[in-house]
């Protein structure tokens, strides 16, 4: 006689459906230097990242994305290349996962486009694994297990967009060092308008950093001084929102639209700005509606921030690159039920 016995299935919560939400972001101040140990600003942009979750009755997890379909089991969660920080959230949250779970991932914006994709899906992971598994962990709490999952996946970042996905609105984001254990962020009032132009290419950040630190190897004074600068140019920029809040496009904050000014002079020096995006830049700024522009993310390609509205012409030229126009969002992480009873 077989006396073996299957494990019974997993119980069914009374609550077994539920929506995840985390916006896109875009660094403002801070890139490169941040990493350093030096501030950033960033903020929630009105894209959003969207997961459904729905509970098993099996110990099955199955995942569908546009990057992906890929099927694993509670008890040995696999990894998966284009899946990464979606596997890593699920094994960081395994010891409170009861059921198995049908994850489905739709995106309001293309991966390819820098709005902080990856860090938007961990922060909807990382929500919505909270709400479902009942845990009462904070938002820093929450951001100290999403950046450790991004140092382990990229070895290295400061989590800044994680931050911003998380929390929504406008940051002034005080990274980790050896002085203080624990990241400082600061919500901001900043309710502008936000042009983005993609220049149509991206360097991976990896092969960024690897130039810069080639380009910079026989000059490491020079290159910590030039961090520096930045985070002093951040740390003013902060300063000044602190006496004057952007509340709306009619903002006049001429000192922190200098700091951008000033940090793209900065990017510039460091070696991360191209000749396309140096061209970009320079028809962003002659246009009346734009108070400041400067590249946004690591530079090499992607993307270029615009502050305020692109009022252009069909036949302007900088219609010939891919334009969005998007909004800062007060909304971060966010989880709903959606069905309440089997």
């Amino acid at each position: 006689m077989n006396s073996s016995k299957k494990n019974p299935p997993p119980p069914i919560p009374s609550v077994n459906q539920w929506q995840s939400q985390a916006p896109a972001n875009t660094m403002i101040l801070g890139e490169h230097s941040v990493v350093y140990g030096h501030p950033a600003i960033a903020c929630a942009l009105n894209q959003f990242i969207t997961i459904d979750w729905q509970c098993r009755t099996d110990n099955h997890i199955h995942i569908h994305s546009e990057l992906a379909t890929f099927k694993t089991q509670l008890n040995s969660i696999e990894t998966h290349p284009k899946l990464q920080f979606v596997i890593k959230a699920l094994q960081a949250f395994k010891p409170h996962l009861k059921h198995g779970l049908n994850i489905t991932i739709r995106s309001d914006f293309s991966s390819t486009i820098g709005l902080g994709s990856s860090a938007a899906v961990l922060a909807a992971m990382l929500h919505g694994l909270k709400t479902i598994t009942q845990q009462d962990f904070s938002t820093l709490e929450l951001f100290n297990i999403g950046h450790a999952i991004i140092l382990d996946i990229q070895k290295r970042g400061s989590g800044t967009d994680l931050a911003a996905s998380l929390m929504g609105g406008g940051i002034f984001f005080e990274p980790a060092t050896d002085n203080k254990s624990s990241p400082k962020i600061t919500q901001l009032t900043l309710n502008i308008p936000i042009s983005l132009i993609y220049v149509g290419y991206k360097t991976p950040t990896s092969e960024v950093l690897a130039q810069v630190a080639k380009h910079w190897q026989e000059k490491p004074e020079a290159l910590k001084t030039l961090y520096q600068q930045m985070g002093e140019l951040t740390q003013d920029a902060f300063n000044a929102l602190q006496k004057m809040p952007l509340r709306d496009e009619r903002g006049k904050n001429l000192n922190f639209y200098h700091s951008i000014i000033q940090y793209q002079a900065l990017m510039e020096q460091l070696g991360v700005s191209d000749p396309t995006l140096n061209r970009i830049i320079g028809l962003l700024i002659r246009l009346p509606t734009i108070h400041a522009a400067k590249i946004s993310g690591s530079g090499l390609g992607d993307c270029v921030l615009g502050l305020g509205t692109i009022r252009i012409k069909p036949q302007h030229r900088l219609n010939a690159f891919q334009i969005m126009q998007i909004h800062i969002t007060p909304l971060g992480a966010t989880t709903q039920t959606i069905e309440s009873s089997l």
